[in-house]
């Protein structure tokens, strides 16, 4: 069983790889330090059975990067182990379809559980995710989380796009494209295109 940990911090690697051999003793660990040595990796080595991937490795500008490993393995199973804690960005990760996110505080004995529970099929996201506090009774319409389609028209948004263009590029009406943006504004409190695009900076969701 193959799997792959994509982070910048060697220290933080190493303390991984001994993880993963405590989950499986027949497990191979792959390694990479950024985004285009872990497409590299996948090529040469696939497949791969899973990837570990942190958020704020170089290359990756936040959910741009792994949004682009989902599109271009959508088979393989990803789990976002990192140290970004915003539950927008986290709800917006397994709307993007990760199997599931990971604190990097996490104590040795979550880390091996969530392993354990994604390789079976699960998804794995902490309780205090879907639970914020001060949030208990809020829906997830309110709550900021961004659909898949959401975080694809994000990068259009940045670079300026009209509607036409990106319903385009994404092959949809541009009515439906209104709709999403008229989402997406209310998801991120703002009231228009700029201010849209710049609290997703903030959250992460682009790169500033």
């Amino acid at each position: 069983m193959k799997i792959l940990h994509a982070d910048d911090h060697p220290m933080f690697r190493e303390g991984i790889r001994f993880f993963l051999k405590l989950l499986d003793a027949q497990v191979t660990p792959l390694e990479a330090s950024s985004l285009q040595a872990t497409l590299d990796k996948l090529a040469l080595e696939w497949p791969v059975d899973l990837l570990l991937l942190d958020l704020e490795m170089p290359g990756m500008a936040g959910l741009e990067g792994f949004l682009a490993l989902r599109r271009r393995y959508p088979q393989l199973p990803i789990v976002v182990l990192s140290g970004v804690s915003d539950p927008r960005v986290i709800r917006s990760l397994v709307d993007g379809g990760a199997r599931g996110y990971i604190p990097k505080l996490a104590s040795s004995e979550q880390l091996l559980d969530a392993l354990r529970g994604v390789l079976k099929g699960e998804v794995y996201v902490p309780d205090a995710v879907f639970v914020p506090e001060g949030k208990q009774t809020a829906s997830a319409e309110d709550s900021g989380t961004l659909t898949a389609r959401q975080l694809q028209i994000l990068p259009y948004l940045a670079e300026g796009l009209p509607n036409k263009q990106i319903a385009d590029a994404l092959g949809v009406t541009e009515g439906t494209i209104k709709q999403h943006l008229k989402d997406l504004f209310k998801r991120l409190n703002a009231r228009n295109r700029t201010q849209a695009v710049k609290e997703a900076r903030k959250l992460g969701l682009l790169q500033k």
